[in-house]
């Protein structure tokens, strides 16, 4: 016959019951308690993501993202230098508040081209973003870790000087860009990015 400890059940349940109340009182841990782990393809977490490409300035390039089985997002097109063109980007609201963080991961599976990351805050004026470089390995998951030294301001392809350090705790939106003349098809599965 099973004995059951009556305290320690209480003590367990409460003690559970306080870490959801923690859980929904800051959505920011609600992703991961250590590591504040946030994926790309969950609504809760980003809000729809839209495409920006160079047909603004007349150019041809084409691009188109989706939400793959592994629940990732798939980011593909193909990049054309037809019309001063040459670029294609995804952007989207980040809907949560870091209250801590120094450096920020992006795990993502690409195809051997060079990408850039983008964040936004309220910081900075229209059109300008915080922009930071990585290469991936084709068919490869690959972890990129940037602090925020790593990111240049820049406005159209053009470095902005003189504009203020990027703080982590104010990202409003991030982005990915292909770019740098690099003609051709491109694919790139954006799985997460994480603060610490």
């Amino acid at each position: 016959m099973l004995a059951f400890n009556t305290d320690k059940l209480i003590k367990n349940t409460l003690t559970n019951s306080a870490v959801v109340a923690v859980l929904l009182i800051n959505p920011a841990y609600a992703a991961s308690e250590d590591n504040m782990l946030f994926r790309f393809a969950d609504e809760d977490h980003f809000e729809r993501w839209q495409i920006n490409n160079d047909t603004v300035m007349g150019g041809v390039s084409q691009s188109q993202i989706k939400q793959n089985q592994q629940q990732g997002l798939l980011f593909t097109g193909n990049v054309s230098l037809d019309n001063n063109g040459g670029f294609a980007s995804t952007e989207s609201r980040f809907t949560h508040q870091i209250s801590t963080a120094s450096t920020l991961t992006i795990a993502v599976k690409g195809d051997g081209k060079v990408y850039q990351l983008r964040l936004k805050t309220p910081q900075l004026s229209y059109g300008e973003a915080y922009v930071a470089n990585f290469t991936t390995q084709a068919d490869t998951l690959t972890e990129h870790t940037f602090t925020a030294t790593n990111f240049t301001v820049s406005f159209r392809g053009r470095v902005i000087n003189n504009a203020p350090t990027l703080n982590l705790l104010e990202i409003e939106r991030i982005g990915f860009l292909v770019a740098q003349k690099q003609q051709g098809p491109f694919a790139i599965e954006l799985t997460s990015i994480a603060f610490e």
